[in-house]
C-alpha cells in the first residue's frame, strides 16, 4: 500500500513514540513500521520543498485561535486545473498544437516517447500534477461546494475565504462572473442564497482593459460575503461596469431576496445578470406569470424535454470524413443555422481568415430562393451513426437544435433552428418533446421570440447556453395555448421553416404537401414581428413593456444605462437607415391588439 504524508499518518507515528513509552503497554494497535513512517515524513518533507505548501492555520496560528480573520481580501488564481494539451504545447511543439483535430493530436502525442522523450516525460510530470490535484480537490472533502466539473481555482480559493473568516467576518475577492451564473458553481452560489451570507456583487466587462492582459469580452465581478452570524435578506447587485465610476450610478444597482433567486432561478439558485432594476423588476414579473421550462424542485416537465449531444467535435473526429460519398450525409455545427433557418452558412468558399475566426460565408437571399440549395458542411458522416445516436428517442425524419455558443450581446441570443435529419455537432444539442408537431411549432417560436431572448441574456454570463439555463427560461407552458393561438403561430413557422425541399418531412408532418415557400427577406420580418408581438401579449406584456424591451432608450432615454438589442438595433440601422425590428413589432402589435 502506498503511503501518503498525511496529517494522520503522522499522528500515528506520535501515538507509536508513546506506546513505547507506556510501562503498561498502549492502546494503540501498530499497523505502520518506523521504515514507514519515516519515509512518509521524507515525502512530507520533499514534496512540501517542491510544492511549497501553505497552511493558514500554521501561518496564522493567533487568528485561529479568534475564530478566524475579520476581513479577506484578495484576487485568487483563475486556472483549470485540467491539463490543456493545446495549452502546453503551444511553447512546446507547434506541430502538436496545432493539430487539425483532437484524434490527430493524440497519435502526435503518443509518438512523442521515441520521437522525442524529454517533452513525452514534462507531458506526463504535467499531466500527473494536474490529475493529482484535482483528485486531492475531489475527495478531500474540504471543498464539498466546488469540486465539480472541470475544476477552477477561484471557485476552489472563493469556498475557501468562506472557512477562514470569523462568524461577523467578511470576505472582499475579484472573481470571474461565473461564480454566480454558472453550472459548475452553482452548489456554492446557492448556498450563499440560502444561508443570506451574499451581501454584493459587483460585476464588470473587461470592455476598457481594467485587466490589460485579460480578453476584453471577459466579465469578472468583485463578490462580497459575511460570515455565518450575518444574514443579509437582500444583496446588492451590479453588473456590465466598464468603469470603476460605473459602479456610482444607482440605475444599474438591483436588489434581489433569497425568494426572488429562487422564483427565476429554482433549480440552481444561480444569479440571473441584470442591467438595471428595470430589467429585474420585468423579469420578475414575466417570471411570476410563465414558469420555467423545467422544474427539478417540483418534478414539473410540461413539454416532456429531454437532450442529447450527438457528435462531440474533438472525440468523435475519427469518424468525421472530409469528402461527400454516396453513403454519408452532412455534418451539421452550430454556426450553420440561425432563428428558423437551416441553410445560414456554409464551408463553400471558406477563406482560412473565416476558419480561424470561425465565421463562415452567409448564404445570399438569392441562392436561397433555390428549393434545392443546401449548406455545405466541413465533414461528411455515415447515416446510420446518425439512427445509432438517436436509437428510440425520436422517431421524426427532422430535428429541433440550438447554438450552445452564444452570449448576452450579440445580435440574438437564443438561436434556435429545425434541421433535417443530419448529424449534428455538440455545439448544437438537439432536443426532444413528447407533444404533437402543431404545438413543437409553438415551441420553437417561443425560443426566438423577443421577448424569451430578453430573459436569455440576463441569465448568461459566459458564452454558452447550456442545459442549466435552458431548463430554467420561461416557457408558456402547452395548455396555456388555445386553438386559435396555435392556429396563428403554427402557419407562421412553416412558412419561416419551409424554405427547401430537405424541410419537407417538417411540412408534411405539419399537414402540408406543397412547395417549399420562397425566400423572401421581408415577407419573413413582417412574419417574425407578427410572432414577437404575439408572444409579448402571451407573457402578459403590455405595449410599453414590449417597447422597453425592444429598446430601453426610446422608453428612458438615451442616457438610460440598460440595452436589450443594441446590436441587433446598430446592424438595421446601418442596412435599412432604421431600426426594423422595432417599428415593425409595434405595428403587428397595433394591428393585432390596438396601439
Amino acid at each position: 500500500m502506498q503511503l501518503l504524508p498525511t496529517t494522520e499518518a503522522l499522528n500515528r507515528l506520535k501515538r507509536e513514540k508513546v506506546e513505547k513509552n507506556c510501562k503498561s503497554g498502549g492502546n494503540y494497535e501498530l499497523k505502520i513500521t518506523n521504515y514507514e513512517l519515516n519515509k512518509v515524513v521524507d515525502a512530507a518533507n520533499k514534496l512540501s520543498e517542491e510544492k511549497h505548501f501553505f497552511h493558514w492555520c500554521l501561518e496564522f496560528p493567533e487568528v485561529f485561535e479568534q475564530s478566524g480573520f475579520d476581513c479577506v481580501l484578495g484576487n485568487p488564481p483563475w486556472e483549470r486545473i485540467k491539463l490543456q494539451e493545446k495549452e502546453f504545447f503551444a511553447s512546446q511543439s507547434a506541430e502538436i498544437a496545432n493539430a487539425v483535430n483532437k484524434a490527430a493530436r493524440e497519435k502526435l502525442i503518443k509518438e512523442l516517447p521515441t520521437r522525442n522523450p524529454e517533452l513525452a516525460q514534462a507531458f506526463e510530470d504535467a499531466k500527473h500534477d494536474a490529475e493529482a490535484q484535482g483528485k486531492f480537490i475531489r475527495e478531500s472533502g474540504r471543498f464539498p461546494l466546488t469540486s465539480v466539473g472541470d475544476i477552477n481555482t477561484y471557485a476552489i480559493f472563493a469556498e475557501t475565504t468562506r472557512k477562514l473568516i470569523s462568524p461577523d467576518g467578511r470576505v472582499g475577492v475579484i472573481l470571474p462572473v461565473g461564480i454566480a451564473t454558472d453550472d459548475t458553481t452553482k452548489n456554492y452560489f446557492g448556498d450563499l442564497i440560502k444561508s443570506q451570507s451574499l451581501a454584493s456583487l459587483t460585476g464588470f466587462e473587461n470592455e476598457a482593459f481594467i485587466f490589460p492582459s485579460v480578453h476584453h469580452a471577459f466579465k469578472f465581478c468583485t463578490l462580497a460575503v459575511t460570515g455565518n452570524t450575518v444574514k443579509v435578506k437582500q444583496a446588492d447587485f451590479t453588473f456590465f461596469c466598464r468603469y470603476f465610476t460605473d459602479t456610482n450610478h444607482q440605475l444599474r444597482h438591483f436588489n434581489l431576496s433569497s425568494e426572488d433567486i429562487g422564483l427565476i432561478n429554482p433549480n440552481t439558485l444561480t444569479c440571473p445578470i441584470f442591467r438595471t432594476n428595470q430589467d429585474a423588476q420585468l423579469t420578475k414579473k414575466i417570471y411570476q406569470y410563465i414558469p420555467v421550462l423545467d422544474n427539478e424542485e417540483t418534478g414539473s416537465n410540461p413539454w416532456g424535454i429531454s437532450f442529447m449531444r450527438m457528435f462531440d467535435m474533438a472525440n468523435d473526429s475519427g469518424l468525421f470524413k472530409y469528402e461527400f460519398d454516396n453513403d454519408l450525409i452532412p455534418l451539421y455545427e452550430a454556426k450553420m443555422f440561425y432563428q428558423f433557418d437551416h441553410r445560414y452558412s456554409t464551408y463553400e468558399g471558406a477563406t482560412q481568415a473565416n476558419l480561424n475566426a470561425g465565421i463562415l460565408p452567409q448564404l445570399s437571399d438569392q441562392i436561397k430562393q433555390d428549393y434545392n440549395s443546401k449548406a455545405k458542411p466541413r465533414y461528411w458522416i455515415k447515416m446510420a451513426e446518425v439512427e445509432n445516436r438517436l436509437g428510440n428517442k425520436w422517431n421524426k425524419n427532422w430535428l429541433l437544435s440550438f447554438r450552445d455558443v452564444t452570449n448576452a450581446t450579440s445580435e440574438r441570443t437564443a438561436i434556435f433552428s429545425l434541421l433535417p435529419k443530419f448529424a449534428i455537432g455538440h455545439t448544437a444539442p438537439i432536443f426532444f418533446s413528447d407533444k404533437n408537431i402543431s404545438l413543437i411549432s409553438c415551441f420553437l417560436a417561443n425560443f426566438n421570440s423577443l421577448v424569451l431572448d430578453f430573459i436569455a441574456r440576463q441569465k448568461i454570463g459566459g458564452t454558452h447556453l447550456t442545459f442549466t439555463t435552458f431548463r430554467q427560461l420561461p416557457v408558456l407552458p402547452p395548455e396555456l395555448y388555445t386553438a386559435e393561438d396555435i392556429k396563428f403561430i403554427s402557419a407562421r413557422v412553416l412558412e419561416l421553416v419551409y424554405t427547401a425541399w430537405d424541410m419537407q418531412p417538417f411540412a408534411k408532418d405539419m399537414g402540408y404537401d406543397g412547395e417549399p415557400f420562397i425566400w423572401n427577406p421581408n415577407r419573413r420580418a413582417f412574419l417574425r414581428a407578427e410572432l414577437d408581438a404575439y408572444y409579448a401579449k402571451l407573457y402578459g406584456l403590455t405595449r410599453d413593456e414590449l417597447r422597453y424591451i425592444l429598446d430601453p432608450a426610446d422608453v428612458y432615454g438615451a442616457d438610460f444605462p440598460s440595452e436589450t438589442f443594441r446590436v441587433l438595433k446598430n446592424n438595421e440601422i446601418k442596412q435599412f437607415g432604421e431600426y426594423r425590428t422595432q417599428r415593425l413589432v409595434l405595428e403587428a402589435w397595433d394591428n393585432l391588439f390596438g396601439s
